[in-house]
């Protein structure tokens, strides 16, 4: 018995990844479009659009397993259909839940994956992109400016000017900025030759400073050879970044979001609380979806002696998108019909339950 398991155990291991790989192929193109449109756009660094990717992969993975292991539960129990392998153990005197229980166990397996990658690491890889993000923005001097556009910050009084970037080196020739102040018509001008971006803030080198009194005349006030200034000078203040998308929020903030939002006079925000909570239970069906994916597949194969293959990974396909269509139309029902989360969300895995105990009781008959 224990080498039949072995046998089944091995050969769902390759189908499965290669379904998983294909899914998450699909799902990623958006990821990498994204990035390509940052690499052309900002002329980042190959290597930072490489731990991109990389740091986006959990979140995809917790999603495509599921799909991936229901393809590669149906191309090998439909393989061992179609050899007569399964007519074969049926008549060595093992049952169909004994025939049934390895692909359930790798589902169960693939589950605890799934909920592990969501739960531990997702986190920690949401946080790297934010994190690189915030590093890109304050070293990259196009995704603060442009050259040769006079931008103001009316918040901080603030107005400067960059004659020239040079995005690859994070530098800036003839950079100008000025500081009003008071009731005095005529700003501080500051004047400096070069500029190099880092982390956080802005180096100048050969700076002249320049104030202008009441009646229009200038003089020199000050002269820096390096003079160091904190980049938010310039930009609006941190507590008014845009918040993160609920892509980029783990579990513990899509709950926090949800909990401040969701009493919110203003509708658009109780409908993002809605969405945050959505994508909150999104997160957490997929993986438990696994196990019953893996036991439908199953299923689905066993009996169909002409089936093969083919038919299998057409069937798998049209199951999947079933699925992907029922949890589409969940979210519709919590955001515009407005029937709670915890019901609408959990029906797509409710109805693969249903989907399993039926076709169990209808073999368990027709054998």
């Amino acid at each position: 018995m224990k080498t039949i398991d072995r046998y089944i155990y091995s050969s769902l291991i390759l189908p499965s990844l290669f379904g998983i790989s294909i899914f998450t192929f699909i799902m990623m193109l958006n990821v990498v479009m994204e990035v390509m449109e940052r690499l052309f756009a900002s002329d980042l660094p190959a290597m930072s659009i490489v731990d991109y990717v990389c740091y986006a992969m959990p979140g995809v993975l917790v999603q495509t397993i599921p799909m991936g292991a229901f393809l590669g539960v149906m191309l090998v129990y439909g393989g061992l259909s179609e050899t007569n392998e399964i007519v074969a153990m049926e008549g060595s005197g093992i049952g169909l839940f004994r025939i049934i229980r390895p692909a359930f166990i790798f589902g169960l397996i693939l589950t605890i994956i799934g909920l592990s990658l969501e739960i531990y690491v997702n986190p920690r890889a949401l946080a790297n992109i934010n994190a690189q993000t915030k590093l890109l923005l304050a070293s990259k001097p196009n995704s603060l400016t442009e050259e040769k556009i006079f931008l103001t910050n009316e918040e901080k009084g603030f107005g400067f000017y960059i004659d020239e970037v040079n995005n690859k080196n994070a530098t800036a020739k003839h950079f100008l900025f000025i500081n009003k102040r008071g009731d005095n018509p005529y700003p501080i001008v500051f004047l400096a030759e070069n500029a190099k971006f880092d982390p956080g803030i802005i180096r100048f080198k050969n700076i002249e400073g320049f104030l202008f009194k009441n009646d229009g005349s200038s003089h020199v006030q000050a002269k820096y050879q390096e003079q160091e200034v904190p980049i938010s000078t310039f930009f609006k203040s941190e507590k008014k970044v845009k918040e993160k998308s609920r892509k980029e929020m783990n579990l513990k903030e899509l709950k926090k979001y949800y909990k401040k939002n969701i009493k919110n006079k203003d509708p658009e925000k109780r409908e993002n609380a809605l969405k945050a909570l959505v994508e909150m239970y999104q997160r957490m069906i997929g993986p438990i979806g696994s196990t019953f994916l893996c036991w439908l597949g199953v299923l689905l194969s066993v009996g169909h002696r002409r089936s093969g293959r083919g038919i299998s990974f057409g069937v798998s396909l049209i199951v999947i998108f079933g699925y992907i269509g029922l949890a589409s139309y969940a979210k519709i029902l919590v955001l515009k019909n407005h029937v709670p989360a915890n019901i609408a969300m959990w029906t797509p895995n409710f109805v693969l339950f249903l989907l399993c105990i039926y076709f169990s009781v209808k073999k368990m008959k027709g054998n």
